[in-house]
């Protein structure tokens, strides 16, 4: 009996040791088994994460591209240089990105898809500041740059409201030009201003020039503080960073140029050989022989906008002082009118009063 009793003790232990033994061994892999879970999911979260960014960055980069043609460029990122002289391989662009062409060289940037390019040329410093998909901002430091814009397909319809309300605004004005003479004038001042207002699709900056584009080909050359624009077609508009507000259209075979001090010059139309020879040419010289038409200096400009908005102003009060006037004159009528009426009463009471006593006398 009680050897029995000791070999079903013992056994019981064992038993009861083996589970817990298993049970333990059992938590431990199952333990394991999640980490390794975790792990997987972490790093197939990762892969994906990583293919995603680099999806993103070959097909932004697919966007914008240099072509190099001849020579050699200095590519300008995050504060390293490259240098490029693989001629007729493309490159990838990113905003931000800085573009120094060599002696001899030219290159073509295509953004947005190639739906605008740049063609630089030799000793030029480019930086290409927002590729956004609505817009691109560029900065043209130095060199010149043969410039093609995508025009839109079509206007917008906000855009063709403006242009039918403007055409109706310039025909009541031509209406009414001598009744209203303060508001004709503050109308149109207000029509520049939202002119000036308007975002362009793209934008280029030199350092003495600003130029905003909707969809055009146009010529820009730069050096020190001196920038010279041909418009090869559609409208190119140009400003002074000093007077950024006040801005002139140049079209299609004209020119124009920006002086530090002074303000776009009056725009002037050039022969044909003059504009092939501008276009064609690869250097900031290209505009030598040009007369451009005559600029004022900032100091005038800033004066003469500040004159214009004085009178704004007063043609403002003049235009209230009017309307008054018109309204006293309109009393005037009235009392008369009213006084008219009271005369008219009065007679036909008299008449009324004769007609009563011929009556009684009868």
């Amino acid at each position: 009996m009680n050897f029995c009793w000791f070999i079903n003790t013992v056994q019981n232990n064992l038993t009861t040791e083996n589970t817990e033994n298993t049970e333990k061994k059992v938590v431990k892999f199952q333990s394991k088994i999640e980490m390794l879970l975790v792990k997987n999911m972490l790093k197939s979260l990762s892969i994906l994460f990583l293919g995603i960014f680099f999806l993103e960055t070959t097909v932004y980069a697919a966007q914008n591209s240099m072509e190099l043609h001849a020579g050699t460029v200095k590519l300008i990122r995050d504060g390293k240089s490259r240098i490029l002289q693989n001629v007729g391989e493309s490159y990838a662009l990113l905003a931000n990105d800085r573009l120094q062409t060599g002696k001899e060289t030219q290159i073509t940037l295509y953004l947005k898809n190639k739906d605008n390019s740049v063609k630089l040329f030799s000793n030029s410093f480019f930086k290409l500041d927002d590729l956004a998909a609505e817009e691109n901002s560029v900065a043209l430091l130095t060199g010149k740059g043969n410039f093609k814009v995508k025009p839109l397909p079509q206007a917008s319809a906000t855009e063709s409201a403006e242009s039918v309300n403007t055409e109706k605004g310039q025909d009541a004005n031509n209406k009414l030009k001598t009744k209203l003479g303060g508001k004709l004038k503050l109308g149109i001042a207000k029509l520049d201003k939202s002119k000036r207002r308007k975002k362009k699709r793209f934008n280029v900056r030199t350092v003495s020039a600003i130029l905003g584009v909707r969809g055009t080909e146009f010529v820009v050359a730069t050096s020190g503080d001196s920038t010279n624009l041909l418009a090869l077609s559609g409208e190119v508009t140009l400003a002074s960073p000093e007077v950024p507000d006040y801005e002139i259209p140049v079209l299609a075979n004209e020119v124009s140029h920006v002086k530090e001090g002074s303000g776009p010059s009056v725009p002037v139309t050039v022969s044909p050989a003059e504009r092939d020879k501008i276009a064609k040419s690869g250097g900031t010289n290209s505009f030598q022989q040009v007369q451009f038409g005559q600029s004022e200096s900032v100091g005038a400009l800033q004066a003469r906008l500040k004159r214009d908005d004085g009178n704004q102003q007063f043609e403002e009060e003049t235009d209230k002082e009017g309307e008054l006037l018109d309204q006293l004159d309109r009393l005037d009528e009235l009392e008369t009118l009213i006084e008219n009426a009271e005369n008219a009463i009065d007679a036909a009471k008299s008449k009324t009063l004769i007609l009563s006593m011929t009556i009684t006398n009868r």
